[in-house]
């Protein structure tokens, strides 16, 4: 997702990247799985070996990661801001090593449960070896940005029926101009999937990351799959004016640690 590449044609030469993700690591993800293979659209798991939820068996995880990128989410979907550092940094290595040792490949993209950090956190994350940590930061377009010494991932779209307080919230607590000219839409959006596309027109004609995510067992719960089916169906639809990246990946390859720069060939 680096800034120096144009994306796919289509669009004005407008640089047009597409991602998703989904947490949790709840069996119902071969759901949304096999929808994004169906669409064309590539995506980031999060996945904790265990959790006050069901999760994946290993087999399964393992699986999956034939296709899609596995990102670690904790061993026990644990809140680190809320855990002593000493038990975050074990949660941390111990889930980055358990995603490596389940799939035989490398983990560099970490997710939050419960979307809370702070600076300390993410020295911590850092420290634990990975390169990108997604964030629940939405109504964003934007390029993961360098804080910290790791690459922080906005989102565009919770596939998840919010109520106009939430993203107001948002917007004020980010207090950023992309996020304040967003709000109108959020705000007025019949739902959710009307703001996706409003924000996916949008991403289309300036250029930037159209990143949509999720929880398959909140999908299920909300009754939201034929909501998903429809927007996947549209994006997939457009494949011919985006590129598909995941979130530990951008259009060159695998990310460089915040402040190298990578040679291109």
């Amino acid at each position: 997702m680096s800034a120096a590449s144009n994306g796919a044609g289509g669009n004005g030469g407008k640089k047009f990247l597409m991602t998703t993700s989904w947490d949790d690591g709840h069996p119902l993800d071969f759901r949304i799985a096999e929808l994004l293979r169906k669409c064309g659209l590539t995506g980031t798991f999060y996945v904790p070996p265990s959790s006050q939820r069901q999760v994946m068996t290993a087999a399964q995880v393992r699986e999956l990661s034939g296709t899609f990128e596995i990102g670690a989410h904790t061993l026990d979907h644990v809140r680190i801001d809320r855990v002593p550092d000493a038990e975050a940094s074990r949660q941390l290595l111990g889930s980055r090593r358990w995603v490596e040792e389940t799939t035989g490949k490398k983990c560099s993209a970490f997710c939050f449960p419960g979307g809370k950090f702070n600076g300390r956190q993410l020295r911590l994350v850092r420290e634990a070896g990975f390169r990108a940590a997604r964030t629940v930061e939405l109504l964003s377009i934007e390029e993961p940005r360098c804080v910290s010494g790791l690459w922080i991932i906005p989102t565009t779209i919770h596939a998840f029926p919010h109520g106009r307080l939430t993203y107001a919230k948002n917007a004020v607590k980010r207090m950023k101009g992309s996020h304040l000219l967003s709000l109108p839409a959020a705000l007025f959006a019949k739902d959710w999937v009307a703001l996706a596309m409003e924000m996916l027109i949008r991403t289309s004609e300036r250029g930037g990351v159209f990143h949509l995510w999720g929880h398959s067992w909140e999908i299920e719960e909300e009754k939201q799959w034929k909501k998903l089916e429809l927007l996947l169906g549209t994006i997939g639809a457009w494949r011919e004016k985006w590129k598909g990246v995941t979130n530990g990946r951008n259009e060159h390859g695998s990310f460089t640690r915040c402040g190298e720069t990578k040679s291109r060939r």
